[in-house]
């Protein structure tokens, strides 16, 4: 997916180094409750062999996908392509689909080693590149992927996109992003695969003879989409949760159970003039998101979980951050990296950051292709083992919940992947849980207790903006603009947090959260707390900001109902929360002020927080009255305070609904 943006290539040059500090992870040995997974090995292949071949069925006009297009606008074809991977034996199997994103699809091979540049998108409305291109075959990007899910007893598709969506947008807002097609796309192939199914083979596989009757169960699903692919699979869902029974969807797919969702830097657009935002209730869902991400850097993905956070059911919720991950390298047919070779805050990119630049002419076509780097084996390695752990814990008669721990911080890591990079994890199971507080909606608006302020996060933002004003006075003054105004867009989206901050403490300081009222605790397992951190600087220039490498030291104990405290624990044994991201905005757009000389006005969004939930088990607070009113923090002396806090739930233990 690639956002378009008018305005001085200076300006969003220093919007990208704004903040931006090339750092070491700092990684450290850290207790978590529970280690039973932490030799987990997820990366392993399966005991089935399997099958591969390519199926193609010739293009067409298909009002279910794509919309008759506006008066003077040309026709625009799509078709069934993609890759099948079927373990071989009597099925049936579960199927997964897979949908990636929005990318060139036509691209410039450079030589033996070296990325492929995926510069135009000519094969997307002509069905063919021009001479000296290749397709870009995106479908063919997570074979990693579908190859180890496919030796685990899965059937796989990878759906080839390219015809008449990747690369293009709607013809208006009804559909912008054309996620309601992409959907509607990985339906088709769906259908087209039941119908294979009953016929027991098909004219459109490469492999004619290829068995497929009664190979495939429909009402065992899942679906995996990367950027648009990400919406676009959520609204495949949501397409046909809602259809009519009369519809296409619900005549061709009878039987259709679709049990889980997993998105990987997911678009978050909507469809409509008001944009129809949709999550996934009722299913299993989880989203991988790349700290690093330069494409969708506002970690739309986030979204959904937080509009989720109102809803009730009994499926699992997750958030999976890896840091120093960008948005390109979770498909290896995305050679070239979004991000340049550098990423805000406390994350190291999980790249080859040193090799040069394509030689020659070459390089002007895109500055971000290296000599020899064409993806990241970290960021394929941890998209692998999530989407087998989600996958294998979800969908298919022979599931095993218990993999829904690589999602959750009560569980360790499994260490082949806490060695490749840190995460953060936020995790939930809406009808296991009660909420108990949330302070960003009830705590007094800004409010200074001892030497910390608190304040909601959308005040935060309010109050930081004549700093990344004054950041950008600055930037004007040394490089001869008139004026450089700053704003900020409507739409951005916080969630109701509440920030706390101070400078170095003189002396250790508590600061209590009330819960809504006194709440018996006794049917409970945990007690949850969403937290954050993130540590902004607003120095111009900004090689002038002083790095944050340090990780939050905070104790954390509950309040009984008489007042007095439990036992205090250490927020470290739990989770690390550390600056891994340092900007709480980024620039969307630059124009030019009309009659103001060299001035600009500059847009720009909010960058969401990526949320940790630290999971305590109440046992570990040695309660002697199980009836808790609130949780008071304890600041150490000598640390500065940094931390969001959104959520605090009642946690029950329960097995994962199927």
């Amino acid at each position: 997916m690639k956002f378009k943006i008018n305005g001085l290539s200076s300006l969003l040059l220093a919007a990208a180094c704004f903040a931006c500090h090339p750092r070491e992870v700092q990684k450290s040995e850290q207790k978590i409750v529970d280690t039973s997974h932490l030799d987990r090995d997820l990366l392993a292949s399966g005991p089935y062999g399997f099958d591969e071949t390519l199926y193609q069925v010739a293009p067409s006009l298909d009002r279910d996908i794509l919309p008759e297009p506006p008066f003077g606008q040309p026709e625009v074809k799509t078709d069934i392509r993609g890759k099948l991977y079927l373990p071989k034996g009597n099925g049936p199997f579960p199927v997964l689909v897979f949908l990636h994103g929005n990318h060139g699809t036509c691209g410039l091979l450079t030589g033996p080693g070296n990325p492929r540049l995926d510069t135009t998108v000519d094969y997307t409305l002509n069905g063919w590149c021009p001479s000296g291109l290749v397709e870009a075959p995106s479908f063919l990007g997570y074979e990693y992927s579908a190859r180890h899910l496919a030796s685990w007893g899965y059937a796989v598709l990878s759906i080839n996109a390219n015809l008449g969506i990747t690369g293009r947008d709607g013809y208006n807002s009804r559909d912008g992003g054309l996620v309601y097609a992409r959907g509607a796309l990985l339906l088709k192939h769906l259908i087209n695969l039941r119908q294979w199914s009953l016929a027991g083979n098909a004219q459109a596989l490469d492999n004619k003879n290829l068995e497929l009757k009664n190979k495939f169960d429909f009402s065992e699903v899942g679906v995996m989409g990367h950027s648009r692919g990400g919406e676009g699979a959520r609204y495949a869902y949501n397409i046909y949760q809602n259809a009519s029974a009369d519809s296409v969807w619900k005549r061709e797919l009878p039987d259709l159970r679709i049990k889980g969702v997993f998105e990987i830097a997911p678009v978050d657009f909507g469809t409509g003039e008001e944009p129809l935002k949709v999550e996934a209730l009722g299913t299993a869902w989880a989203v991988l998101l790349g700290g690093c991400d330069r494409d969708v850097s506002n970690f739309m993905g986030q979204n959904p979980y937080a509009r989720m956070l109102g809803g009730q059911d009994g499926f699992p919720k997750a958030v999976f951050a890896v840091w120093g991950a960008n948005h390109n390298f979770f498909n290896t047919e995305w050679q070239v990296s979004d991000a340049p070779h550098s990423c805000f805050g406390n994350q190291k990119p999980l790249w080859n950051t040193a090799a040069q630049p394509l030689p020659g002419g070459i390089a002007a076509d895109d500055p971000n292709a290296l000599e020899g780097v064409t993806g990241s084996e970290s960021q394929q390695s941890f998209a692998k083992a999530l989407m087998f752990a989600f996958f294998k814990a979800n969908v298919g008669k022979d599931v095993d919940p218990t993999l829904m721990h690589t999602f959750d911080s009560q569980y360790a890591l499994p260490r082949a992947l806490d060695q490749l990079a840190p995460s953060s994890r936020e995790f939930i199971l809406l009808n296991q849980s009660v909420q108990v507080a949330r302070p960003g909606q009830t705590m007094p608006t800004k409010h200074r207790e001892g030497a910390i302020t608190w304040q909601t996060l959308d005040d935060k933002l309010k109050d930081d903006l004549p700093l990344l004003q004054k950041y950008w006075d600055a930037f004007a003054q040394e490089n001869g603009y008139t004026r450089l105004d700053v704003t900020l867009l409507p739409d951005s989206f916080p969630r109701p947090a509440l920030v706390l901050e101070a400078p170095a403490l003189a002396e250790a300081q508590t600061l209590d959260i009330p819960w809504s009222e006194p709440t018996n605790t006794q049917d409970y397992w945990t007690v949850d707390a969403t937290l954050s951190r993130r540590t902004g600087c607003y120095t111009y220039p900004e090689t002038a900001c002083v790095p944050d490498f340090s990780t939050l030291e905070v104790e954390v104990a509950l309040i009984q109902e008489d007042g007095s405290a439990s036992n205090f624990v250490r927020l470290t044994d739990y989770i690390k929360l550390q600056n891994y991201h340092s900007n709480y905005f980024e620039m969307a757009y630059a124009e030019p002020i009309a009659n103001s000389g060299n001035s600009y006005r500059l847009g720009f969004s909010y960058v969401p927080l990526l949320f940790s939930t630290a999971r305590f088990e109440l046992t570990d607070f040695a309660l002697q009255n199980p009836k808790i009113k609130g949780l008071r923090f304890k600041f150490p002396a000598g640390q500065p305070v940094s931390l969001a806090l959104d959520e605090i739930r009642l946690v029950k233990r329960a097995n994962v609904a199927h």
